[in-house]
C-alpha cells in the first residue's frame, strides 16, 4: 500500500473537526502554496500569449448582460450533464 493510500484511509476515519484541521494544514503548506503559485503562473501565461496573440473577445455595457447569460445557461447546462 502507497503511502497516499495509508493517508487517504486514514483520512476517512477523522471526524469533520479533524478533517478541518488536516484541510487548513495543508493548503497553509509551503509545497501546497508552490503548486498553487505555479498553477497561476501558468495561466497569467497563458493569457497573455491569448493576448498578445490577439485572442480576446472585448465587451461593452451593450453587450455584457448578455455573456452573463450565455455563463449561465452553460453553468446549468453543465450541472444538468453531471447529475448535480
Amino acid at each position: 500500500m502507497s503511502a497516499v493510500e495509508k493517508i487517504k484511509l486514514a483520512a476517512a476515519e477523522l471526524n469533520a473537526d479533524e478533517e478541518f484541521e488536516l484541510f487548513r494544514w495543508w493548503t497553509e503548506s509551503g509545497g501546497f502554496r508552490q503548486r498553487q503559485l505555479a498553477g497561476l503562473q501558468r495561466d497569467l501565461a497563458a493569457g497573455i500569449d491569448d493576448l498578445d496573440n490577439g485572442r480576446f473577445h472585448t465587451y461593452s455595457e451593450e453587450n455584457v448582460m448578455q455573456l452573463a447569460e450565455d455563463i449561465g445557461r452553460s453553468g446549468r447546462e453543465r450541472l444538468k450533464k453531471s447529475g448535480a
